[in-house]
């Protein structure tokens, strides 16, 4: 089993990835500051071995102490919509990878795992591989394509095993109360309708615990260093998406789709192709779809204190 030290554990996609390593057995190191909620590492807190980066400014240097084997970088400053475009703070982005590349080189670390993104091909539509041109349009995306580059090169000087996840649309724990299952079911707690758009678009929707399964076989596996798409194999209409947790919480609830227009330069179908990656370290989109929204839907229900005689 591998030392693992992850950034981001506290946010979305850490937290559930943390989770997973930690249920194969890994040791799992964490930076965290004191201002940071934990609620979605409750579960597994305690088997967390935690560095406090307010109490001990040192932290750098004590994650080096613990030799990390494995690096994997979730922690992202900047993901919400009102900073996707404000430089100065993706900016900062860079030197937080600049301090977990010292501490791959002082580690000895083996492999470095970093979660960049969908946005770094900008506007397209249909299923990409990695050839896709890179077009962001966002700081955002831009400074993740700025960060892939700083590790593929940092890492084949310096002989690490690289990694670059470029992600795609997940669901699970801990999402967004902004994401549209979050949202929707937010929406049928307070209300008995909810105006859309004809709902068209095509999107791969994975769930965040195949995540955990992805890293987990390049954890144990020396694979080639590069750059993989991880996303859902098949994709679905976000009018299918919507009706189907409609259906699961509150089938009264009307769905005015066509009300709302679609944005400019609405992309109508995304989506990427990981065959790269399934060739490399095997399958990972291995979870039942409709299993798994009903657990992300029971997530949400709870916390958004639906009650039962809300849902029909």
């Amino acid at each position: 089993m591998a030392k693992i030290f992850l950034t981001g554990i506290t946010g979305f996609l850490g937290s559930n990835v943390a989770r997973y390593l930690i249920s194969r057995g890994h040791h799992v190191i964490a930076i965290t500051r004191l201002s940071a909620n934990r609620h979605l590492c409750d579960d597994f807190a305690d088997e967390i071995n935690w560095i406090e980066q307010d109490i001990d400014n040192r932290w750098v240097q004590r994650v080096v102490e613990h030799r990390p084997e494995v690096i994997i970088h979730s922690a992202w400053i900047g993901v919400g919509h009102n900073e996707r475009n404000d430089w100065d703070c993706q900016y900062q982005n860079i030197k937080l990878l600049q301090s977990l590349l010292h501490i791959a080189k002082q580690s000895g670390t083996s492999k470095f795992i970093g979660f960049g993104s969908q946005s770094e091909y900008g506007t397209y539509s249909g299923c990409v591989t990695e050839d896709e041109p890179l077009n962001a349009v966002e700081a955002y995306g831009c400074v993740k394509i700025i960060c892939s580059e700083i590790v593929r090169q940092f890492c084949k000087y310096h002989k690490i095993n690289w990694y670059w996840l470029r992600l795609f649309s997940f669901f699970g724990k801990g999402e967004s109360e902004n994401w549209l299952i979050a949202s929707l079911i937010r929406k049928m707690a307070t209300d008995n309708h909810m105006d859309l758009t004809a709902g068209e678009q095509k999107y791969s929707y994975l769930f965040a615990d195949d995540l955990g399964v992805a890293v987990n076989s390049i954890v144990n596996n020396d694979g080639r260093s590069g750059i993989y798409n991880i996303s859902a194999k098949t994709a679905i209409t976000i009018k299918q998406l919507i009706e189907t947790v409609r259906d699961m919480v509150k089938p009264s609830f009307n769905l005015n789709f066509g009300l709302i227009p679609y944005r400019a330069n609405q992309v109508m179908h995304m989506q990427g192709n990981s065959s790269k990656f399934v060739e490399e370290f095997g399958e990972f989109d291995v979870s039942n779809f409709n299993d798994s929204l009903s657990k992300t839907v029971g997530y949400l229900r709870e916390k958004f204190n639906f009650r039962d005689d809300e849902s029909i």
